[in-house]
């Protein structure tokens, strides 16, 4: 097993007896279908698989989710052999609980599967394909090496994290190799309906109100309306007992404004103001923006937090970085 970039990663797994799976906090479609589809994948080969998920699980995916542990102590780390983080890029955001943090994993057979650049984890061996579109694509692609079966649980927690993180293949990040292992995900028996229906197409009325009260009250434009942003006050979250672990996608009502380039939804956070940034255009990479403040992501979508007293002062920054990058 030495021909792919996985194959480390993959004879270590093969060889675990009972591993514990983690990804970042507040997980989207392709951090908990990387998790609970390796998950699926590993209990299938006779190898004992738990998934450690403190962070409240997004309502769309919670009829999908069973069985997985929401905290651990130090003590409990004896029980496993093997730890995997997936999907996840930094110490600060891995999701592993009250009473543990990413340096406790250090030297314990602590492996990370990623698609995002500049991972930070303290990993003792990591496989990072910033190429992949999802860390989803990532799993298939180890289990076509491997030349194993994938059941259809596991087939549709990974097809789930491939759609979602492309936007259901209409992004950039969608190549060739992405198709082909959703294709193999579909010959596994994922279930594309089931996906469909609990991801894409099931919205309480709530939601539908509350985007679309954000849109007519708060959407702003800029930059001869290249740029298009949204603040969501806390007013308004409280108006419609909207959950922001369910904003996923909620960026992409900005971003399909037409002539827009770069999209903005930024919310107040304890430690600052939380910006997440999306780029329709490969030429202005808004990852650079996010970087600049310490944050990070993929090149047309990234994030941030920046620590202001008000929105005034955040929107003035941004506004400033926009114009830069679109070269106004």
């Amino acid at each position: 097993m030495s021909d792919h970039p996985c194959s480390a990663i993959a004879a270590r797994l093969s060889a675990a007896g009972n591993v514990l799976l983690m990804t970042h906090l507040r997980p989207d479609g392709d951090a908990l279908g990387s998790t609970f589809g390796m998950r699926e994948f590993l209990r299938s080969q006779q190898i004992s698989a738990d998934v450690l998920m403190p962070s409240p699980l997004p309502h769309r995916y919670q009829s999908m989710c069973r069985d997985f542990i929401t905290g651990l102590t130090p003590d409990d780390l004896a029980k496993y052999d093997l730890f995997l983080a997936l999907d996840c890029a930094n110490p600060e955001r891995l999701g592993c609980g009250t009473y543990l943090q990413a340096a406790d994993f250090s030297g314990k057979n602590f492996l990370v599967i990623d698609h995002h650049g500049g991972n930070s984890l303290p990993a003792d061996l990591s496989w990072i394909c910033t190429d992949c579109g999802a860390t989803c694509q990532m799993v298939m692609e180890m289990i076509s090496f491997l030349q194993k079966p994938l059941p259809p649980a596991g087939a549709t927690w990974l097809l789930t994290g491939m759609m979602t993180d492309t936007g259901c293949f209409c992004f950039s990040n969608t190549s060739g190799n992405t198709l082909r292992a959703a294709a193999d995900a579909v010959d596994a028996g994922a279930d594309v309906e089931m996906i469909a229906n609990n991801v894409f197409f099931s919205k309480p009325l709530k939601q539908l109100e509350f985007e679309a009260e954000l849109t007519a009250t708060q959407l702003r434009t800029v930059c001869n309306g290249k740029a298009a942003y949204a603040c969501v006050p806390d007013d308004l979250l409280k108006k419609y007992d909207f959950d922001l672990r369910e904003d996923e996608g909620l960026i992409d009502i900005i971003r399909s404004l037409e002539g827009v380039v770069i999209a903005m939804l930024v919310h107040k956070r304890p430690d600052g103001w939380r910006i997440s940034l999306r780029s329709k255009d490969s030429a202005f990479p808004v990852v650079n923006i996010a970087r600049k403040f310490n944050g990070g992501g993929h090149a047309l979508a990234a994030g941030c937090t920046i620590d202001l007293p008000q929105f005034a002062d955040v929107e003035k920054i941004m506004i400033n970085e926009f114009q830069e990058l679109l070269g106004l």
